[in-house]
C-alpha cells in the first residue's frame, strides 16, 4: 500500500528514525526543503499488515501539523546532523531557557543547542524555525541564510549568564547579501532593556524566580529588565533633566560657530529615540535677538546638532553623550549673546526639563 502525503513546509531537514520502529517499511525518512512554500509529495511505502489505529493517528497528525521539528524529542540534539558550523560555543548558554515576563503574558522558550542551532525566542517561524548561533566576547550572534533572497539575516545581542539566569539584550539586526554588502540595519529602540531567562525546570515558583532576580547584580549592559520585579521601567529615564552650556569655542562672524552643548544632567537611564519609528527626534529651538532658529540633526536648518562623547548605542541618548549645536550657514551669534531655549524636543513630541537661558560668548 502506498500512502501519499502532500505537505507545505519551509524548514530544514528532519529525519524520523524511532517512531515507526514496529512498522516494517523499506525506509521512513522525510526531508523538508528550505524553499519558501515549495510543494512536495512525500511517499511512504508501508507493509499493509501494520496499518493499525496507531498508524492512522500518526499519519493524521503528520497531515495537519506544521511539523516544525522531529516528533517527540525537543532535547539537545548535539549528535544530530546540524546545518550550523564554524561558530564559537559557550557551554553556559546551552540548554532550554524560559523567559521571565509579566504574569499576564505567556513566557516564551528557547533551546540553545551544542550543535550551534537555536530555536525559539526572537525568531519568526513563518520564515525560519531554526537559527545558527555563535558567541564571542559576550555577544550572541544569531543568523540564518535565505537562499531565495540570496541573503543572510544576523541578530546581535549582548548576553550574560549568572547561575541559572541569562540576561539578553538585543541591539540590532542586519541583512547581508551573498556578495557581502549590507542590505539594511534595524536597531532595537531599547538596547539596554534586557530580557531575563531562567533554566527550564530549575525554579519551583515565581516567588523564587523574583527573589533570585532581585538578588542578582545586573550586567552593565542591562539598565533595565523587562517586567522587572522591582518595578523599575525604561519610562523612568524621562525623569532626567538636561544641562545646556556655552561651548568652549568663542563665537565669531563666521556662520559655522559651535554655540553650545547639551547633555543629560540628572541621569535615570538611557532615553530612546524611537529610531524604528523613523524618529531621531533631538531638536532645539533657540531665540537670539528676537530671531528664532531651529536646530536639528537633519543638517538643513539654521543650526545643526551632532553628538560626541559616550556613544555605545545608536538608538538611545546615553550618560556622557554630548550634543553640540553648531551654526549651519547662518550667523546666529557673532559676539556675546543671550540665548533662550524656547522649545526642546526628544523624539517627535516628548521633552525634558532643563535650563532655558544661556549666555554664549
Amino acid at each position: 500500500m502506498i500512502l501519499q502525503l502532500v505537505l507545505y513546509k519551509k524548514t530544514t531537514k528532519c529525519v524520523f528514525q524511532n517512531y515507526f520502529r514496529s512498522i516494517r517499511s523499506h525506509y521512513f525518512c522525510i526531508y523538508f526543503t528550505t524553499e519558501w512554500k515549495m510543494r512536495q509529495n512525500y511517499v511512504l511505502e508501508i507493509n499493509p499488515g501494520f496499518m493499525n489505529v496507531r498508524m492512522l493517528l500518526v499519519c493524521s497528525i503528520l497531515a495537519i501539523a506544521p511539523l516544525s521539528g522531529c516528533i517527540g524529542d525537543d532535547s539537545d540534539s548535539s549528535d544530530s546532523e546540524s546545518m550550523c558550523s564554524g561558530g564559537v560555543t559557550d557551554q553556559d548558554l546551552i540548554g532550554m531557557w524560559t523567559q521571565y515576563t509579566d504574569p499576564d503574558l505567556t513566557p516564551r522558550e528557547m533551546n540553545i543547542r551544542s550543535n550551534l542551532e537555536k530555536t525559539g525566542y526572537l525568531q519568526d517561524d513563518d520564515f525560519a524555525s531554526t537559527y545558527c548561533w555563535t558567541a564571542e566576547s559576550s555577544e550572541l550572534v544569531e543568523y540564518v541564510n535565505y537562499p531565495q533572497w540570496s541573503a543572510t539575516h544576523y541578530m546581535y545581542s549582548n548576553y550574560h549568564v549568572d547561575g541559572d539566569l541569562l540576561f539578553l539584550g538585543n541591539v540590532y539586526s542586519e541583512w547581508i547579501h551573498e556578495n557581502g554588502t549590507s542590505a539594511g540595519i534595524s536597531y532595537n529602540d531599547k538596547p539596554t532593556e534586557c530580557n531575563v531567562f531562567h533554566r527550564k525546570g530549575v525554579f519551583s515558583d515565581n516567588e523564587t524566580i523574583n527573589s533570585t532576580i532581585l538578588s542578582t547584580e545586573y550586567p552593565e549592559f542591562c539598565t533595565w529588565v523587562f517586567a522587572d520585579p522591582s518595578g523599575a521601567h525604561p519610562g523612568d529615564a524621562w525623569n532626567a533633566t538636561y544641562l545646556a552650556q556655552d561651548h568652549s569655542d568663542s563665537v565669531s562672524t563666521s556662520a559655522t560657530d559651535n554655540l553650545m552643548t547639551i547633555e543629560i544632567d540628572e541621569f535615570h537611564g538611557e532615553i530612546d529615540w524611537y529610531v524604528s519609528e523613523g524618529y531621531f527626534g533631538f531638536w532645539v529651538q533657540l531665540t537670539v535677538n528676537n530671531q528664532s532658529h531651529q536646530c536639528d540633526t537633519g543638517g538643513e536648518s539654521d543650526c545643526m546638532i551632532t553628538f560626541s562623547g559616550v556613544d555605545e548605542y545608536y538608538a538611545v541618548w546615553e550618560e556622557g553623550e554630548i550634543a553640540t549645536l553648531t551654526e549651519n550657514g547662518v550667523d546666529i551669534c557673532s559676539v556675546t549673546c543671550e540665548v533662550e531655549i524656547t522649545r526642546f524636543g526628544v523624539r517627535e513630541e516628548d521633552t525634558l526639563f532643563g535650563n532655558t537661558e544661556i549666555t554664549i560668548e
